[in-house]
């Protein structure tokens, strides 16, 4: 949800209430919170309205791993100052900055979890105080719910360590996987490929198979449900994603990789689709950002479609699957900010980046 700080002109009083629901592919849960009144009926129109969002909905964890999340306070004209309260045993939160200067919207969150992190939910809670003089004291809570996952669930559940939904089946998804160059599109033999398989009220990873010499594929055991099919990693992106609405017999579906080291710009890529530029604002103008990797992540933190910016800063993804989609883009040494974005046809959309 949203929190909001509504003050009368004139009169003393403080109101926080809940606004929305944040709802995102992760499992982190934003609440607003009641504050104080201090005054008598004064009912003058809201004056200023702070929101505190987040740029997911939901992390898993593992331990030994850690997550970042992108805190949002909007409109900020004042500085807020962020901290973390109330951490579980296992987890560890930072913020960067804790502390906003006034016009500054953005914080990094980094959830961490150690050796000891226990199954389960977890509550972090992240709290914005305002910084201005005459803004002290007015406190914008937020509270964080975090699934810790302590085992993998790489196919079949084991009770004693994953969630208790059910997995598996009959069906089979195959096809082959081609790495496409500027020179041409060639059959590549020896990748991983992983299949997410999501219910409507759940999902799990079916883990991965290889391919053969011939680049092909053969994935099995997969029951009827949307399953996503992620070919990228190890210096490889996959610019069109491949979501099948699986009905549990069997399906081909064939997959396409880029060298992330020479990316390819598709001016006109098969829709639904992306394209734009990824850019920074110098003090001699905006700047392209090459080599910076674009995720286009869905439903429970998957990542669908993967590329990489060209010389002059540009991306294109396509095929892209519709449900409550973020665009992120991630460099070394830039800010990592992702958006909500709704895709329809061939979306154009840049994307700026901010160095640390």
């Amino acid at each position: 949800m949203t929190s909001k700080r509504r003050i009368a002109e004139g009169c003393s009083r403080v109101e926080l209430w809940p606004d929305q629901m944040h709802r995102l592919r992760r499992l982190l849960v934003v609440f607003g919170a009641v504050g104080l009144t201090g005054c008598d009926s004064v009912t003058d129109p809201a004056s200023e309205v702070n929101t505190i969002s987040l740029s997911v909905a939901s992390v898993t964890l593992q331990p030994g791993t850690s997550q970042q999340v992108v805190v949002t306070v909007v409109p900020q004209a004042r500085g807020v100052r962020l901290a973390v309260k109330r951490l579980p045993p296992g987890l560890g939160a930072t913020l960067s900055p804790d502390s906003l200067a006034p016009g500054e919207t953005h914080s990094t969150l980094t959830v961490a979890a150690d050796a000891t992190a226990t199954s389960g939910e977890a509550t972090l809670t992240v709290g914005a105080a305002g910084g201005g003089a005459g803004n002290l004291g007015l406190v914008i809570p937020a509270t964080l719910k975090l699934y810790v996952v302590v085992a993998a669930c790489p196919g079949y559940a084991d009770p004693s360590h994953c969630p208790p939904f059910p997995t598996g089946g009959s069906g089979v998804i195959s096809g082959v996987l081609r790495e496409r160059s500027a020179t041409g599109s060639l059959p590549r033999g020896g990748a991983s490929v992983w299949a997410w398989v999501q219910f409507p009220d759940h999902g799990y990873s079916a883990g991965r198979v290889q391919t053969n010499a011939n680049g092909e594929y053969r994935f099995p055991n997969l029951p009827g449900a949307l399953i996503i099919l992620q070919a990228g990693g190890g210096g490889y992106d996959q610019p069109c994603a491949s979501a099948v609405a699986f009905s549990g017999s069997s399906e081909t579906a064939d997959l396409e990789v880029v060298s992330d080291a020479a990316p390819i710009f598709d001016p006109d890529p098969p829709p639904p689709a992306l394209i734009g530029v990824v850019y920074e604002n110098t003090a001699s103008g905006r700047q392209p950002v090459p080599g910076a990797r674009v995720f286009f992540e869905t439903l429970f933190e998957i990542v669908a479609a993967t590329t990489t910016t060209d010389e002059l800063g540009r991306y294109s993804l396509c095929r892209l699957p519709p449900f409550t989609p973020f665009v992120t883009p991630v460099k070394e040494g830039y800010v990592t900010t992702g958006r909500s974005v709704s895709v329809s046809g061939v979306t154009e959309m840049d994307l700026e980046m901010k160095r640390q």
